[in-house]
């Protein structure tokens, strides 16, 4: 037994010994690194920004002005030079960008990365002001010669895009809630055009198709509420045509209540008959 346990001891410091020099060894290298990494030279500057399917709100030249305003330009300094963190931290706050990261690879290359906020509602309030919001409620301010494709919100919306970084109003985060569900659905999304907000803070949706306009209410059972209307629209609809009601409300849980539309002739004969009584 005795000869087991030292042969066991012994293997026991050949592998800690072993694990010590390898730790050496890597924090020489990454020691020799950090120091090369200090003094080496920025070649030159690569920015990729997510999304890539679409521009939203920032482009390279964008971000390219940005650094040069935040430490010059960078080409040919060395990296002790320039402050990534600061350059970071300066991206990150922009209402436009979601997350960030800089640094400098081994070839010299200043390489930053964005990622932008995905807005999925532009806001449209009572003060003429246009925003948008993203899902978490961040407030990205409209840029004119940029124009996502989201779905736009108007009427009864009084918060003011300065009030507070993220949405703060009962009506911007009912109006965030919609916006997120319409956007993870591919029929719902490609549907509706537009949603207003009336005086009594009713979320009102307009579709593509159709002369009517879909209550919903608030943005609570949503998912039930879509599966009515769905419902509604393959058995109903699709019968009786898509302009035989005038307003289609979701409001009350578990029904559908329509408000039939009355055409030019309808309206003139109800009026003959009541010119005729007189």
């Amino acid at each position: 037994m005795g000869i087991k346990f030292n042969h066991i001891s012994k293997s026991r410091v050949w592998l800690f010994s072993i694990l010590i020099g390898l730790l050496v060894i890597l924090l020489a290298v990454w020691g020799a690194l950090k120091y090369s990494g200090k003094n080496r030279n920025i070649e030159k500057i690569e920015i990729s920004i997510l999304p890539d399917s679409g521009v939203y709100f920032l482009n390279d030249q964008d971000v390219f002005n940005l650094v040069n305003r935040t430490c010059g330009n960078p080409q040919g300094k060395a990296a002790s030079q320039v402050s990534l963190t600061r350059l970071e931290t300066t991206l990150k706050s922009m209402p436009y960008v979601q997350a960030s990261q800089v640094y400098i690879s081994l070839d010299g290359i200043m390489k930053i990365q964005i990622v932008q906020r995905k807005p999925i509602v532009r806001i449209t309030n009572l003060a003429g002001e246009t925003y948008y919001l993203d899902s978490s409620g961040h407030k990205i301010p409209y840029r004119g010669n940029h124009a996502p494709d989201v779905l736009p919100a108007t009427g009864n919306i009084t918060e003011k895009l300065a009030e507070s970084l993220k949405a703060k109003s009962v009506t911007l985060r009912q109006l965030i809630k919609l916006a997120a569900f319409i956007d993870a659905n591919q029929l719902w999304n490609a549907q509706f055009e537009q949603c207003h907000v009336d005086n009594s803070g009713d979320l009102i949706l307009v579709p593509r198709v159709g002369k009517h306009s879909i209550v919903t209410g608030d943005a609570e059972n949503l998912p039930e509420k879509f599966a009515n209307l769905r419902q509604f629209y393959e058995k109903g609809l699709r019968n009786t045509g898509w302009d035989k009601y005038h307003t289609i409300s979701l409001k009350y849980r578990g029904q559908i209540v329509g408000v039939k539309s009355v055409n030019i002739t309808e309206q003139k004969k109800e009026k003959d008959v009541q010119n005729a009584k007189h």
